[in-house]
């Protein structure tokens, strides 16, 4: 019981059942304001209470145990934990914010076996928003907003970059490359050739697969490749605007150009390249050495 985030700063607060849960995944919300939200998730007055929060520059505070029940999202609050984010809807996640969901997420993944995934379908493993719970959990349609929604596959994937980063072993000194989380193993995907060389090129293929939200096979196929190739050609196409998760009209404006990004991003991270969100030469080059290795089509 009472599982902190390494990191969150422990704020304890008294809207809470207490109940225990087993986590499946970690629900996206948007503040709609700043500050931290102690004060008021302390109040008995709200009937409210959020299992973390992230502030615009970089602060992370935990008022509910992970494996205790907050009161987030109505029928969601048994299988998930939530996160706030400060700031508005209209405003999309700062960096900090990315990287400390990343961080609470990964602790999930290593701690509960939380899937490296983004799902929009209650019940299912992975980072989910608020909004995908429908009336059953609260009827909030607009959160966490079009613009936070955008970064989820951002956030899985550098959530990935830090499951296979080392961690030094309480006392030892030693690092650990890997472990279980829940009913999961973690692979880092660190170690030579044969078996860790194919394993990690599966990785980077589900990272990728994730990044343009099509089925997480490990396998690049004429599917997978179709979406990133939409992407890579960037031509504002409904092809492209399915494969960053936007509004598949024809019509290219500023919300299917921010999920774009968001995308790139994603791949960026998968490919182990710099992430600023333009796909350019060295990007390209990273793509082609990684699909002429792994194309299956």
């Amino acid at each position: 019981m009472a599982h902190l985030v390494p990191g969150f700063t422990f704020r304890p607060v008294r809207n809470t059942d207490g109940d225990a849960i087993s986590p499946i995944g970690l629900v996206l919300h948007v503040q709609q304001g700043y500050g931290g939200l102690s004060g008021w998730f302390d109040n008995p007055v709200s009937r409210v209470s959020s299992t973390l929060w992230v502030g615009r520059t970089g602060q992370r505070e935990q008022y509910v145990p992970s494996d205790v029940r907050a009161w987030a999202q109505a029928a969601g609050n048994a299988d998930y934990d939530s996160i706030e984010t400060e700031g508005f809807d209209t405003e999309a996640l700062t960096d900090q914010q990315i990287e400390n969901i990343a961080q609470a997420y990964a602790d999930g993944v290593r701690t509960f076996g939380w899937a490296l995934a983004v799902t929009h379908t209650p019940g299912d493993s992975g980072l989910i928003m608020h909004s995908d719970g429908g009336a059953a959990w609260g009827n909030h349609l607009g959160c966490p907003g079009t613009l936070r929604a955008a970064a989820a596959a951002q956030i899985i994937a550098r959530a990935a970059e830090i499951v296979r980063e080392p961690r030094l072993l309480a006392g030892t000194g030693t690092a650990s490359t890997g472990g279980t989380a829940g009913t999961g193993t973690v692979s880092t995907g660190v170690g030579g050739g044969g078996a860790d060389a194919s394993g990690r090129s599966r990785a980077k293929v589900q990272a990728l697969q994730r990044a343009v939200h099509v089925a997480v096979d490990g396998i690049w196929g004429p599917v997978t490749d179709t979406a990133l190739q939409a992407v890579r050609a960037n031509r504002h196409t409904r092809a492209e605007q399915a494969a960053v998760a936007t509004t598949v009209d024809g019509i290219w404006g500023p919300r299917s150009q921010t999920a774009y990004i968001a995308v790139v991003r994603a791949v960026q991270a998968a490919l182990g390249v710099g992430v600023d969100g333009i796909w350019g030469p060295v990007t390209d080059r990273a793509f082609v050495a990684v699909r002429g290795a792994t194309f299956t089509g």
